[in-house]
């Protein structure tokens, strides 16, 4: 047999699957638009409790309080923000923020990355005065389209609006709406919707919640989504499960590439390595298997590495995928935080495609959950 390229270490860790001859073809993310907006109500009733996450279910936002904590909307629109901007990929695309009832440019556009637009997050007020605050939203519509923004931008653009569709003040928001995607065509608009209809909760019977207006609002979230090719998703189920927000972020942000890569002449599959279901984080006994695999790198200058994520086959495909990469993402920062050269180091997100072990088990799934380093000339 020919003598390995890449010595293999820690036999009962690492395992070695000779590959020799073989052209790689793997999945990647790719930016699904050339721009986005993030477009956030800011208004009096966004301010108002958000009944469907207050209470038991308001994580760690809430205010003291216990069991009767209170959430504001806007509050909670704030964190998922904060989340999705924790898995956005940070791809080669524009982003912005803007608020709306009154508009105010937060962020203008500019290239994407996480840091910048956490601080722009958290220029957004967790509390306003409520009494007076009307809810003009056909006047921010109106006011986004007069910013100049959406001209501006040249590509596709999406708008991810943040709103409880309230709007007791001005014209009707679905014909601006329509307006605005007729005159932008490479324009879509997604909404995350905080409006709640139907909240069953007898606690709150006199404290100020406008059943009908949440439903009118909800009609309208609704109505707006459908212009296009929009998609509409709740805010509450955003709040309570990271996963929704990972794959919320993945349909609307992520486009899947196939890309054929270099010839791969060795693959090591690091065995130690397997990842908890839904995670990407390095843990602590991680960490032996991996320092073992920089010091192979560092007395093989000259090598070159794609790292290779993959998942189980539990979740879509597209969730995977993105899930794959941040895998990868994380072996590949463990790596230059020691010294490799980031030159040499590639990666890539593989999400359930080549399962190492059957999936119809639990230990089968596990192993899957794995990264790999390939070799490659």
């Amino acid at each position: 047999m020919k003598k390995a390229v890449f010595p293999v270490v820690l036999f009962f860790f690492m395992a070695m699957v000779m590959v020799l001859g073989s052209v790689s073809v793997e999945a990647k993310c790719g930016p699904k638009e050339d721009n986005w907006i993030f477009f956030v109500d800011q208004s009096g009733s966004m301010y108002m409790t958000y009944w469907k996450v207050s209470g038991t279910d308001s994580k760690a936002i809430k205010k003291k309080g216990g069991d009767t904590a209170k959430v504001a909307k806007e509050v909670v629109a704030k964190q998922i923000l904060m989340d999705m901007n924790a898995v956005i990929p940070e791809l080669n695309y524009k982003g912005a923020l803007d608020l709306f009832a009154p508009f105010e440019e937060l962020l203008t556009p500019t290239m994407y990355n996480r840091p910048s637009f956490a601080a722009a997050i958290k220029m957004i007020k967790d509390s306003q005065v409520i009494v007076g605050r009307e809810t003009p939203m056909t006047k921010g519509l109106i006011e986004l389209e007069q910013s100049g923004i959406l001209a501006g931008l040249t590509g596709k653009t999406t708008v991810i609006m943040f709103s409880d569709g309230m709007a007791n003040v001005g014209a009707d928001p679905v014909m601006e709406a329509k307006q605005i995607l007729e005159k932008h065509p490479n324009v879509v608009v997604h909404v995350v919707s905080f409006a709640q209809p139907g909240v069953k909760d007898m606690s709150i019977a006199g404290k100020g919640m406008d059943t009908a207006g949440e439903q009118k609002g909800a009609d309208i979230n609704r109505q707006i989504a459908q212009l296009g090719k929009g998609m509409l998703v709740d805010a509450a189920e955003l709040y309570r499960n990271p996963a929704a927000i990972q794959r919320f972020v993945m349909d609307v942000f992520c486009l899947e590439e196939r890309v054929v890569e270099q010839k791969v002449v060795e693959r090591i599959v690091l065995r130690g390595i397997q990842f908890d279901f839904d995670k990407s984080n390095i843990k602590p006994e991680f960490q032996p298997i991996l320092d073992e695999a920089v010091s192979t790198l560092k007395a093989k200058p000259d090598v070159k590495v794609v790292i290779a994520g993959y998942t189980d086959s539990i979740g879509t495909a597209q969730y995977n995928m993105v899930l794959s990469n941040q895998r990868a993402k994380a072996v590949y920062t463990y790596f230059v935080s020691k010294g490799i050269a980031a030159s040499r180091l590639q990666t890539v997100g593989n999400g359930m495609n080549d399962p190492v072990a059957s999936n119809a088990t639990a230990d089968g799934r596990a192993m899957n959950r794995r990264v790999e380093l390939q070799i490659v000339q």
